[in-house]
């Protein structure tokens, strides 16, 4: 590419605008500055099949990722619309609209769970952990995203990593 290199092309069009992106390169000097625009993967040439197969799971565990999160963020506009017999919105998550149920996945289904019966939150790496009686469902999602969809009037932040519905606290030991 004469101009531009595909670093370059990222920043340009903006890395939150950019499809999953894989650089396929002889040249090892790039690699950081790859990451830096938030590359999916580096692949340096020559490279083996198991290692292009590498590459293709993380790409098309992305797009898994991200087609859940839209569908799910539908199914919860959905859920909303039929609650209040309003007409149909388009999904707009706003700072002072919190959510009651929340979308998740479990053996290739997707279930809505009510946020009331929810126990707690807490974060597992770069997911979360949603516990409900003794059940618990893992999340792709930060403990930022989840407090700010759940009501302060029934959820509390006890720790970085805990969210407690304070309406199943029993009881509290310092």
């Amino acid at each position: 590419m004469p101009k531009l290199d595909g670093c370059d092309v990222i920043k340009s069009v903006g890395a939150d605008r950019m499809p999953s992106v894989v650089f396929v390169t002889a040249f090892d000097q790039h690699a950081l500055r790859a990451f830096e625009v938030q590359a999916l993967d580096y692949l340096l040439k020559p490279f083996d099949q198991e290692r292009f197969q590498g590459a293709l799971r993380r790409v098309r565990g992305q797009m898994d990722a991200a087609e859940n999160g839209e569908l799910s963020k539908r199914l919860l506009a959905l859920v909303r619309d039929m609650k209040t017999d309003a007409p149909p919105e388009p999904y707009a998550e706003s700072a002072d609209r919190k959510s009651d149920r929340m979308v998740v996945k479990f053996g290739g289904r997707l279930f809505v769970l009510r946020a009331d019966v929810i126990d707690w939150v807490e974060a597992a790496g770069n997911y979360v952990r949603v516990h409900v009686g003794t059940e618990s469902h893992l999340l792709r999602d930060t403990m930022n995203a989840i407090e700010a969809r759940l009501s302060s009037d029934i959820f509390f932040r006890i720790h970085r990593s805990r969210i407690v519905n304070i309406e199943r606290v029993k009881e509290l030991q310092p």
